[in-house]
């Protein structure tokens, strides 16, 4: 979802929204919801008289030992991916004082570059072959491409004055109410729709909103990025839902009934974690739409 808000904001405002930027919000409120769903589901969901597994220390064992000692390919693998996230978060901080015009991009064609250069070990090959790439979920970059395209679209076409004269009448709700609402409908939305393909529309039409009703436009477009991936009824609103439901072990009615609560929760956390802290760690105001996007 990030990668979705970043390009509709990049491609919107000219603005990028760094990976530090998104981890010092993001991290805080995975945690939150994932502390909140491990106990609500092992706790109050479902009845687990007994924690422990059978013979599931000596299972764990038996296969890490069956993984044998890491290789020079998965620690130059690992030292690779560390060096990247490295350099994405630091570089807003330290990079760009160095590499002026660095950004995401740049970085991650760079260390994926690298792979394909560092050889395996005792084998005339590299670590990644052009081969490998044809097994890339290349569905999921078109979708992302698709995204900006559509962001464009809206805003040449006309269509995002139009969308914002329209909800006029909303002007008049109080913000945080507002914010609900809209976790909600993006929430429920995705639990019958792709929740990327349903952010992908969403965000140019916010954009044009926070306009109209006078809103910071990252409230909304966070708010929304953040509550399509956490619908948890279906197994089609996200990936993780449905490598779930495949697993056997659950029941439609299951995912359905345990699902609903963690929904409306979860739509009061983001609400408030987007309502409260967002402004403090990205240093705007809710109420108000910054000056220097308007001319762009």
């Amino acid at each position: 979802m990030r990668l979705i808000l970043a390009g509709a904001v990049s491609q919107i405002y000219d603005y990028e929204i760094s990976f530090f930027e998104w981890f010092i919000f993001g991290f805080p409120l995975s945690l939150i919801i994932l502390f909140f769903s491990w106990y609500y589901l092992t706790r109050v969901a479902f009845s687990f008289n007994d924690f422990s597994m059978p013979g599931g220390s000596e299972e764990i064992s038996k296969l890490r030992q069956g993984l044998g000692k890491i290789t020079f390919e998965q620690k130059a693998v690992s030292l690779v991916f560390f060096a990247a996230a490295f350099c994405w978060i630091t570089k807003n901080f330290l990079l760009k004082n160095i590499f002026v015009r660095i950004d995401d991009t740049i970085i991650s064609i760079f260390f994926a570059s690298l792979l394909f250069l560092i050889k395996v070990k005792g084998k005339n090959e590299k670590i990644l072959k052009w081969q490998d790439t044809i097994h890339l979920p290349w569905g999921v970059l078109l979708l992302l491409g698709s995204g900006m395209t559509f962001a464009k679209a809206v805003d040449s076409s006309g269509l995002s004055v139009w969308v914002g004269t329209q909800i006029s009448n909303f002007g008049t709700m109080n913000l945080f109410l507002l914010l609900l609402l809209l976790i909600s409908v993006v929430n429920f939305l995705t639990e019958i729709a792709s929740n990327m393909a349903t952010i992908a529309m969403m965000l140019p039409i916010l954009a044009p909103i926070a306009l109209e009703l006078n809103l910071h436009p990252y409230v909304l477009m966070v708010a929304a990025s953040v509550a399509a991936s956490c619908a948890f009824m279906l197994p089609v609103a996200t990936p993780p839902n449905a490598i779930v439901f495949g697993s056997g072990y659950l029941k439609m009615p299951d995912m359905v009934k345990k699902g609903f609560l963690l929904n409306l929760v979860t739509i009061v956390i983001i609400g408030i974690m987007v309502y409260f802290i967002l402004p403090i760690l990205w240093d705007l105001v809710p109420d108000e739409f910054p000056k220097s996007l308007i001319s762009i």
